[in-house]
């Protein structure tokens, strides 16, 4: 007894050491300090200036600045004033990374200044998100000295207003990183004059949200660009839309190249030699008759490359087996596939009417004998059409390694009989697995 209790008495000692109350972080250097700080919001990092006198000018060295207005606790007034604070208090200390989301875009006139004063600091990542919320209808301009920073490398824009640009050829010298957010047609064709003017740009990331209008035109001119993602979603009150975004690119050097949205997209290039990748998603599409041929378009201009990859509700029109064949013969190289009945068209139409015809091609697409890999068929409803199309694929799919059927929640039931269905069709390949998955992602 008389042992444990002097046990006890020693580790309560130990644990009243003043060794291990003692403020050991404080201790440490002022680039560990600002290291760790860079992972908190700026406003957090100010804060740790009550800690103690140790404390009070080390966050204005960390070398990432991230401010944003969301808190209640900030309105405009106090918002600018915090900005300034930290801006004006890093003497000569460079910023790496300046991050700005504001929803007083209309009412701030230091915008400008704020930016320039990055740029000063030799900023190399520039993030800047004006919410739409605060949309302006007066012209809004970046200002000249943006495009003449020699240690910008990424660059990042979100821009609600009509959008002005003032570029020439000597831009952006050292920019490889460009993402901008386009919110209206306007701003679009302003934004052009951005993607033509980047010398070393590597990687392009380009969302729209249209709020009219019936086409997006996007012109990219880049010499060096590898990576090109487009995001593209209109928000659709009624049936049908017509909306289209036709993606003209001069870029040799391109080698992905992925599109995701809900409207019809044709992608042509004068130089698409370098293209390996392209990913297309278009769960969302419900277009009318015209998008089988534009779509035809579109894939003819990337259907040649090593990996292609394509997520569509049969490829615009309400289940139109017709041009899952063009398709399949526009696309040789074609590996993973995607294609569902839209879920639209499965709204407006009774069961009958989804009922359509399967007419094999006179000849096997290339694709199914040397490339085809995974073909996933979503919202499957083990209809007659669906299963000759399934029969199809699954006979003539050489190399195909996956064949997934997504059903809908309310018919597992005859998941067990479908499985049988499914069995008795003849497999070209060896390796293939059947999958019903319990849970299907709508994404490729």
């Amino acid at each position: 007894m008389r042992k444990r209790e002097k046990s006890k008495m020693r580790s309560n000692s130990k644990f009243q050491s003043p060794a291990c109350t003692e403020d050991r972080i404080s201790g440490l250097p002022d680039e560990i300090l600002c290291h760790i700080l860079s992972f908190l919001p700026t406003v957090q990092a100010v804060r740790t200036t009550i800690l103690s006198h140790r404390w009070n000018h080390v966050w204005a060295s960390v070398p990432n600045i991230d401010l944003c207005d969301n808190l209640e606790e900030f309105d405009q007034e106090r918002f600018a004033g915090l900005v300034d604070h930290v801006l004006y208090s890093r003497g000569n200390s460079s910023i790496h990374r300046f991050r700005l989301h504001t929803k007083y875009m209309a009412e701030l006139p230091w915008l400008d200044d704020w930016i320039c004063t990055a740029i000063t600091h030799n900023v190399v990542e520039l993030d800047v998100d004006l919410a739409r919320d605060s949309f302006s209808s007066e012209p809004f301009e970046l200002p000249r000295s943006l495009y003449m920073c020699k240690t910008l490398v990424v660059l990042k824009l979100k821009l609600p207003s009509i959008i002005t640009f003032a570029p020439h050829s000597d831009c952006f010298p050292s920019l490889k990183f460009l993402h901008v957010n386009v919110a209206c047609p306007d701003a679009a064709d302003s934004m052009g004059k951005l993607f033509t003017c980047c010398p070393v740009l590597e990687d392009l990331t380009i969302e729209a949200e249209p709020d009219g209008g019936s086409v997006l035109n996007v012109n990219i001119s880049a010499p060096q660009l590898k990576r090109l993602r487009m995001n593209v979603f209109l928000c659709i009150i009624g049936e049908y839309y017509d909306y289209k975004t036709f993606i003209h690119a001069n870029t040799p050097n391109l080698e992905k190249f992925s599109f995701d949205g809900n409207v019809l997209a044709v992608f042509s290039s004068k130089n698409a030699k370098s293209l390996k990748i392209a990913k297309n998603n278009f769960e969302g599409l419900h277009a009318g008759s015209d998008a089988a041929e534009l779509l035809h378009r579109h894939f003819a201009g990337i259907g040649n490359v090593e990996y292609l990859g394509v997520s569509a509700p049969i490829f615009g029109s309400c289940c139109s087996w017709q041009s899952l064949i063009n398709f399949l013969n526009a696309s040789p190289n074609l590996e993973s596939l995607t294609f569902n009945k839209h879920v639209k068209c499965l709204i407006q139409h009774n069961k009958d009417e989804l009922v359509h015809e399967w007419t094999p091609p006179e000849s096997v697409p290339i694709c199914l004998l040397s490339h085809l890999k995974t073909v996933r068929m979503q919202r499957f409803r083990r209809q007659p059409d669906e299963m000759k199309v399934a029969e199809y694929l699954l006979k003539h799919s050489e190399v195909l390694d996956y064949m997934i059927f997504c059903t809908r929640a309310t018919y597992l039931r005859e998941e067990k009989k479908l499985w049988d269905e499914v069995q008795k069709f003849p497999r070209v390949s060896q390796t293939c697995k059947i999958m019903f998955p319990k849970v299907c992602t709508e994404n490729f």
